[in-house]
C-alpha cells in the first residue's frame, strides 16, 4: 500500500466565537447586512459525521479482497479524498475486479448507514436559512448514496442543487462544483459562503472566490467553529 501522510500546522487559531463570525461576515459580507446570500455545504464531516462509516466501508472493501483493516494513519485520507483517490491508495489494481461482487454484496442501509449521522446544532442553521430565503446547496466529492444520506439523515428539501463527484467535469480542489451552483442561484460567487473541513473544500472556495468557513478543524483556515450553534448565533445577531 502507499505511504500516505498528513501534516498538520501546530500553529492553529483558536475557533472562532458567535461574535467573532458575525464581525468578519459584517467585513466580507458588507454589501448584503454581513450576511452570504447563500450556503455551500461539503457532505462529509460537515453536513454528516461519516468517517466512522467510511472506515467501515473501505474495510470492507479490503476484507472482501483479502487485506487486512486500514491502518489508523490512513482514517484521515479515506475521509478526505474522493472513491477513485481511496481506491488508488488502499486496493491494488490486481484486485480490483473483486470489488464489484463486494459492493453488490454489501447492504449500505444495514451496514453503513447505523455508521451515520447529522451534527448536533445541524437543523436549526439550515431551519434558520430556509426560512429566511438563503439557497443552500451541497458540493461533495461522493459518488453515491446521497438520497439515503438525505433521507436518514432527515436533510432533504433543504439542498438545491447537490453537486456530486460526476456532476461537473472536475471535482473538488477545482471549483467546478462551486461555480455550478453560484451559476444555478445567479449569485456571484464573492457573495457566498462555503463551508467545508478539507483541503479540497478550501482549495475548490478559493479556486471559486467564495469566503471559507473551516468547520472542526482549525488547522485548515483561518476561520473556523467547531459548532453549528455557532453559526447560528452568529446569523441571529445579524438580523436573520
Amino acid at each position: 500500500m502507499k505511504e500516505f501522510t498528513f501534516h498538520f500546522s501546530k500553529n492553529v487559531m483558536p475557533h472562532l466565537s458567535a461574535n467573532e463570525l458575525a464581525d468578519w461576515f459584517k467585513t466580507v459580507y458588507a454589501s448584503n447586512r454581513g450576511l452570504p446570500s447563500g450556503i455551500i455545504f461539503d457532505c462529509d464531516g460537515v453536513l454528516i459525521d461519516s468517517r466512522e462509516a467510511n472506515i467501515a466501508y473501505y474495510n470492507y472493501l479490503r476484507d472482501y479482497v483479502g487485506l487486512p483493516p486500514l491502518p489508523e494513519n490512513m482514517h484521515d485520507f479515506v475521509q478526505a479524498g474522493t472513491v477513485n483517490e481511496v481506491l488508488d491508495v488502499i486496493i491494488p489494481k490486481p484486485l480490483r475486479p473483486l470489488m464489484r461482487d463486494a459492493v453488490r454484496k454489501l447492504s449500505y442501509m444495514d451496514e453503513i448507514m447505523p455508521h451515520i449521522t447529522h451534527f448536533p446544532g445541524l437543523h436549526a442553521v439550515l431551519d434558520l436559512c430556509k426560512a429566511a430565503g438563503i439557497p443552500m446547496g451541497i458540493d461533495t466529492n461522493r459518488r453515491d448514496g446521497m438520497d439515503i444520506i438525505l433521507n436518514n439523515c432527515r436533510l432533504h428539501g433543504y439542498f438545491d442543487p447537490v453537486v456530486l463527484v460526476d456532476t461537473v467535469p472536475l471535482p473538488k480542489p477545482a471549483p467546478d462544483g462551486a461555480f455550478f451552483i453560484a451559476e444555478k442561484w445567479g449569485l456571484e460567487p464573492a457573495s457566498l459562503l462555503f463551508i467545508g473541513d478539507s483541503a479540497s473544500d478550501s482549495g475548490a472556495a478559493k479556486a471559486a472566490g467564495i469566503p471559507f468557513l473551516s468547520f472542526q478543524n482549525q488547522s485548515l483556515a483561518k476561520h473556523s467553529i467547531a459548532e453549528y450553534s455557532v453559526l447560528q448565533e452568529a446569523l441571529q445577531s445579524l438580523g436573520l
